[in-house]
């Protein structure tokens, strides 16, 4: 590879990886690692990327796993590790091994993860990695009459804290353990104190790093996108890993109670995390939120709900205005997107002949509705009705919402790149709106 080619490369990854970084700075994102891969060699890698991610101005919790530790330690002392449901009982003797794994696990992680990045101006310095007892727990008591003795389940989480070290641009380290009002210590899951940590803070995203990519189909393919919906009758379909078929328990919970998107990594590919992060291909498996979401094609009955949606925007000037004989005439171009069977936004796809471009038009999001994601929804929907159309690639165009877009993926274009038949609309409507595109 020449070096004009690598520069080239490497400006159309930043390029590609600059909207995503503005987006998620000063979001919240929880990282779920398990103890596998923390045992790895490989982890010194991933180790200086999720120290990156906090220089990049993104808020980061560390969940970490201890089952792979347990069992070594099991080993050694040719103990047996008695379970019940999936659940591992803990007896006294197990508790001293869950301690023991504990600590060696959260002082190799306050080690990887406390130095700057090697090769930058930050190597050498200290990032501020903060642990401590933010769960309070309770035991899980007796199931089917099998005590599961000192594993325990969440009472609380303290997450006032938490937000405060996060404010104060610390990256925050939680162990899967916890203690109860009388001084008791007991052992918890991984992925149900993700979830519960990303829930309370309302985290933009969960990330469970594994061993394995993420979702495999029926042959053995990677699967990118799953809805909550998709996801449960996904995983009764086709059998999955056992470290993977754990998770979606806390999948599932963590979807339907607000969190946007939960996915799924392997870290033993390199820079795995930045590619799910901040590409939008990503590496490994996606799963969206709202399991009631369902999007349709619009029929003439839709009509005064997207009325009702779109005029206030055409008043402020903000979308060009489209007559009821207009939507009448055009609906095969419109989608809806209903909660509920409630209508809560629309989007427009349209076509133009001898083009393998198609616009984004007249994408709305009900006011009642402007915090719940909708509007990715229907984005993605509309780059997969384009891509089902072999169409190369989507614009739009926009005069006060541009920024969204470009947070998106969307790049400035000239009118020049967009097809003939939309540059002379463009001259008519005397809009002046700005052009973008997204390649697909």
């Amino acid at each position: 590879m020449t070096e004009h080619t690598e520069l080239d490369s490497f400006v159309r990854a930043f390029r590609e990886a600059a909207p995503y970084i503005h987006y998620l700075r000063d979001k919240t994102i929880v990282l779920a690692i398990s103890s596998h891969v923390i045992a790895a060699e490989t982890f010194q890698a991933l180790a200086q990327d999720i120290s990156l991610l906090g220089s990049l101005g993104i808020k980061v919790v560390v969940v970490h796993g201890v089952r792979k530790y347990i069992n070594d330690l099991m080993q050694e002392s040719h103990a047996t590790l008695p379970s019940y449901q999936g659940r591992r009982i803990t007896n006294e003797k197990t508790l001293v091994k869950v301690k023991q794994a504990c600590g060696e696990v959260r002082f190799d992680l306050e080690a990887a993860l406390s130095v700057g990045l090697s090769n930058s101006p930050q190597y050498g310095t200290r990032n501020r990695l903060v642990s401590g007892n933010f769960i309070s727990a309770k035991p899980l008591g007796v199931i089917d009459g099998v005590d599961m003795g000192y594993t325990g389940t969440i009472r609380r989480i303290d997450f006032t804290l938490i937000k405060q070290l996060l404010q104060h641009n610390c990256m925050v380290l939680v162990s899967p353990i916890g203690h109860s009002l009388s001084g008791k210590t007991f052992s918890l899951s991984m992925d149900e104190v993700a979830a519960e940590v990303a829930i309370g803070l309302r985290a933009e995203k969960l990330v469970f790093i594994n061993e394995e990519a993420g979702i495999i189909d029926a042959d053995g393919a990677l699967v990118r996108n799953l809805s909550a919906n998709e996801a449960a009758a996904f995983f009764e379909a086709v059998p999955q890993q056992k470290a993977i078929k754990r998770l979606l328990p806390s999948t599932l919970r963590a979807l339907q109670q607000g969190v946007k998107r939960v996915q799924y990594i392997g870290a033993h590919t390199e820079g795995s995390l930045f590619s799910e992060l901040f590409t939008k291909n990503g590496s490994g498996t996606s799963f969206a939120q709202h399991a009631f979401v369902h999007i349709r094609q619009a029929i003439s009955d839709d009509i005064p709900d997207i009325m009702r949606m779109i005029q206030p925007l055409e008043d402020q000037g903000v979308l060009v205005h489209r007559s009821h004989d207009y939507l009448e005439n055009h609906i095969d171009e419109f989608s809806i997107l209903e909660h509920d069977e409630q209508v809560y936004g629309c989007v427009a796809l349209k076509r133009f002949q001898g083009s393998n471009m198609g616009e984004l038009a007249c994408l709305v999001v009900s006011p009642d509705a402007q915090e719940g994601g909708y509007g990715e929804l229907l984005l993605e929907h509309v780059q997969k009705q384009a891509r089902s159309a072999k169409l190369k690639t989507l614009f739009c165009l926009s005069t006060h919402t541009g920024e969204w877009f470009s947070e998106r993926g969307f790049q400035d274009a000239t009118l020049a790149q967009i097809p003939l038949e939309r540059q002379r609309q463009y001259h008519q409507d005397g809009r002046g709106s700005h052009v973008y595109l997204l390649p697909l």
